[in-house]
């Protein structure tokens, strides 16, 4: 549910090329990739509770570095709503095999599990 969440709030940035995994072969650029890539389930001295901090990394891809930094603070402000925060800072690459510029970044929400 939470992944569907994000996705809406990213998509306007995008116009909707937001994909869970990998983007498809050719896609139109910018885009950005979403991962579930764990978290922790909360729990308390009774038990669990029915939420999790979901660890969810998001990739921006971009033709130039500057682009991909920008879409990357685009993407920081529009989840301020679910107050994600960042695990570190965001890290840029350069991805050869599709010729795009990428900034990574891994971000903790509370939701529900």
């Amino acid at each position: 549910m939470i992944e569907k969440l994000v996705m809406d709030l990213l998509s306007e940035l995008v116009g909707s090329r937001v994909y869970f995994d990998h983007a498809p072969d050719k896609v139109e650029r910018p885009y950005i990739v979403l991962l579930q890539v764990g978290g922790d389930p909360v729990e308390f001295l009774d038990g669990p509770s029915s939420m999790d901090l979901v660890r969810l990394q998001i990739d921006v891809y971009a033709e130039t570095r500057t682009s991909a930094n920008e879409l990357m603070s685009q993407v920081r402000t529009r989840l301020r709503p679910l107050q994600a925060s960042a695990i570190g800072a965001p890290v840029s690459l350069y991805e050869s095999a599709v010729a795009l510029y990428r900034r990574s970044c891994d971000f903790r929400i509370l939701a529900a599990a």
